[in-house]
């Protein structure tokens, strides 16, 4: 066996979330080696929704101006559409059943105005295929030499002291890694198994058919339209028919490239590649189609979460500890996520700055959050099924179907009138999917790394549309633009990179600052503090304005006030007015785990 290689931390797989965290881990100054079996990213255009909570990690890391860049602009994420065909000279043809405005990108209106307030970035959309290239770039430049694809890990030891990792290399020879803790982000092929990793939850819902193709269709797609879910009377409800979505690179109807997806039954053969063009001809109405396949999935669908997420030395994030339906969008925004939270607590444990006990709460904060992720993705897709009756057709009843449609779609119908507003009606409940914008940001801890305060959570909103800012401890860290000697900054900018945290509060906390001050330097801690004032309070050029009032309105806490945040933007401990040096030297200890350990002037 050859001498092992030392390293603190090795990553399996090479995907979003082994990327991301890879990325991460440079970031905080972890040395790390990532391995990936693959010889390249994801071929497969799937998880393309990145949302708001997502954007702001991305933005902290330096990763967002990239996605932004590559993704789709707002105008043509805007809406979801539900129709008969794309074309077509029947009377059933090109039909729209129900549009809803999605993802806060309509400007102007209600929804694009509290998504621009609550978040410094709108979501945006980009495919896996062109995503992960973009994080896999940075994970290289950021960590030179050590993001390996074509390299496999075989097996893995855990010891007490260390985990012994077995790899195939890419030239065919052999080596052995002795890393201090070991992260699987490999879907779940390997590393959870291994640790006795059970994955709950139901399973084989439903198989999908997934078609990444060419395709000319400006002539036909709305520019506007981000999916378009198709209701063909002859072929069926639903996901029967099938859905599809622009993959640009250029965006909107002039999109070279384009995804299909439709259900078949789950005990149904694989469906082959060959029958797929006739397929998407027949459901778009357009026999004649040049089309190019470029790849094509059977899949199937289930909402299944890891009983654990760690043991003893070894972690999972990602699919390793989580899969489900991908409406909503939930997928790669939890595993980056579960990357973020796991990072910084890797760092301050391996640099000494914070008691091992700090990983037990990775499993605290993020298992939790994993399954009301994956609860919310299985209850936004069966809603789909509710539209499906709304519509109103069967299954095998081409010719009832046909009429249904004709007297639906009867301009001078009452009956007809009032099926479409009906079904209007149905399609605008799909907000829980296009619009769940408290699920995005308005998540909370139950427990973990942080100091409550005893105040009760504001109440979440059943629909998950309406999300309310807070500073309470175990939340995200509410955004509000700040000036900062002319630039405007985001609250969520202050943190860095670097696992710092950061103290904010007002020009009176004075004593909070240097208290801060001095028990982060007992622990090594590095910290960042943000004065923030009013503009009509003359600030220093040390000082942020709170030029439009917003970090007022939701700081939560008075005069003299503070707000401790952790690295990942969670915060941590807060204190409504003045208190003393003690206080944030316990909280200090307490997200650390290292209560009774160390004190205010560093004494054991």
């Amino acid at each position: 066996m050859p001498e092992p290689i030392e390293v603190p931390v090795v990553i399996v797989g090479g995907g979003s979330c082994g990327l991301s965290l890879s990325i991460f881990l440079s970031d905080h100054g972890v040395q790390h080696i990532l391995f990936e079996r693959h010889a390249g990213t994801s071929i497969l255009p799937k998880a393309h929704i990145i949302n708001q909570r997502t954007m702001e990690i991305f933005r902290q890391h330096g990763i967002a101006d990239e996605i932004i860049a590559q993704g789709t602009p707002p105008r043509q994420l805007s809406q979801v559409v539900w129709q008969t065909s794309l074309a077509g000279n029947g009377p059933l043809d090109r039909k729209i059943l129900g549009t809803i405005h999605t993802w806060g990108c309509k400007q102007g209106t209600e929804r694009n105005n509290t998504y621009v307030r609550d978040a410094p970035h709108l979501p945006t959309n980009l495919p896996l295929l062109r995503s992960e290239p973009i994080l896999r770039s940075i994970a290289e430049t950021r960590n030179p030499g050590k993001v390996l694809f074509s390299h496999t890990v075989t097996d893995f030891e855990e010891k007490e002291d260390c985990v012994l990792v077995y790899v195939s290399n890419k030239d065919g020879t052999n080596s052995v890694y002795r890393a201090t803790y070991l992260v699987g982000a490999d879907g779940g092929k390997m590393v959870g198994p291994k640790i006795g990793v059970e994955m709950e939850g139901p399973k084989g819902l439903r198989k999908i058919v997934s078609t990444h193709f060419k395709a000319d269709l400006s002539e036909y797609w709305d520019d506007r339209t981000g999916i378009a879910h198709f209701c063909n009377p002859s072929l069926g409800l639903g996901m029967r028919s099938g859905s599809m979505l622009p993959l640009g690179p250029t965006w909107g109807r002039y999109s070279e490239e384009w995804q299909m997806h439709f259900a078949i039954g789950v005990d149904d053969p694989l469906f082959p590649r060959e029958d797929a063009v006739a397929r998407i001809r027949q459901l778009l109405k357009l026999p004649d189609l040049e089309l190019e396949v470029l790849s094509l999935s059977n899949w199937v669908l289930e909402r299944v979460v890891a009983n654990k997420y760690s043991q003893g030395r070894v972690f999972i994030g990602g699919d390793s500890a989580h899969r489900h339906p991908p409406t909503t969008g939930l997928g790669l925004n939890t595993a980056v996520q579960d990357s973020q939270n796991l990072a910084w607590k890797l760092a301050y444990v391996l640099q000494g700055k914070a008691d091992v006990s700090l990983l037990d709460t990775y499993e605290m904060e993020r298992l939790p959050t994993g399954k009301i992720n994956c609860d919310w993705a299985l209850f936004t897709s069966q809603r789909h099924h509710v539209i499906a009756k709304a519509i109103g057709i069967e299954e095998g009843k081409a010719e009832a179907n046909e009429a249904h449609f004709l007297n639906m779609f009867d301009e001078e119908s009452e009956i007809g009138k009032a099926s479409r507003a009906y079904l209007q009606y149905v399609i605008d409940g799909q907000k829980v999917e296009f619009a769940a914008h408290e699920m995005d940001l308005g998540f909370v801890y139950p427990q973990g790394s942080f100091v409550p305060d005893g105040t009760v959570p504001p109440p979440r909103d059943p629909m998950h549309q309406h999300y309310t800012p807070t500073t309470r401890p175990g939340h995200r860290l509410p955004h509000a633009w700040l000036d900062c000697r002319g630039a405007m900054i985001s609250t969520h900018d202050l943190v860095g990179t670097a696992a710092d945290f950061l103290l904010i509060t007002d020009r009176d906390g004075a004593e909070w600052v240097d208290a801060a001050r001095k028990a982060a330097k007992a622990r090594s801690i590095g910290l960042r503090v943000a004065q923030i004032v009013a503009p009509m309070d003359r600030p220093s050029v040390e000082e942020y304005v709170d030029l439009e009032l917003q970090w007022a309105e939701v700081k939560g806490v008075g005069a003299k006030g503070a707000v401790l945040v952790r690295p990942d933007n969670i915060v941590a401990w807060r204190s409504s007015g003045p208190g003393s040096a003690q206080d944030i030297a316990g909280a200090f200890d307490q997200i650390l785990g290292r209560r009774d350990k160390v004190t205010l002037n560093g004494v054991k």
